[in-house]
């Protein structure tokens, strides 16, 4: 049994990834690593310092200085010394930097919809279904 539901998880990894993919092609009119750095800042919702972004998206902090620069001349991001250690330097979004990501989010709920409201009725309830259980047993693994 393990087997399968691992087998069937794997299978469904490519799936949500691709249909994630679809739903978020242009939707930040962003370079694919600008928008992760956006993105993660966003959920993270506090400033952070290059070391924190860096390991959070698991990239290099050469790579990361040229995308915060870029980030920053486009009015994205803002950096600001980081008063607990004067060496470091604290990154923030800005106010255009979460809106980017809000209308983002908003684009993609839009189409996630839009697609969802293709299936019948009966489809949609069972998606439903299917995506409410997976996310509470997903839930339980990771508290596990």
């Amino acid at each position: 049994m393990i087997d399968e539901i691992a087998k069937e998880y794997i299978a469904l990894i490519p799936h949500v990834f691709g249909s994630f993919s679809q739903l978020n092609k242009d939707s930040a009119g962003l370079s694919h690593m600008q928008n992760h750095v956006i993105e993660f800042m966003f959920l993270q919702n506090k400033p952070l310092n290059l070391k924190e972004i860096s390991t959070g998206l698991n990239i290099a902090k050469q790579q990361l200085t040229n995308i915060i620069k870029d980030l920053e001349a486009s009015g994205y991001l803002i950096k600001m010394p980081d008063t607990k250690d004067k060496r470091a330097v604290l990154v923030s979004l800005t106010p255009k930097g979460k809106e980017i990501q809000e209308q983002k989010w908003m684009k993609i709920y839009q189409k996630l919809t839009q697609s969802i409201s293709k299936l019948s009725e009966e489809e949609q309830l069972d998606l439903k279904f299917a995506l409410h259980k997976v996310n509470v047993l997903m839930t339980k693994i990771a508290e596990l």
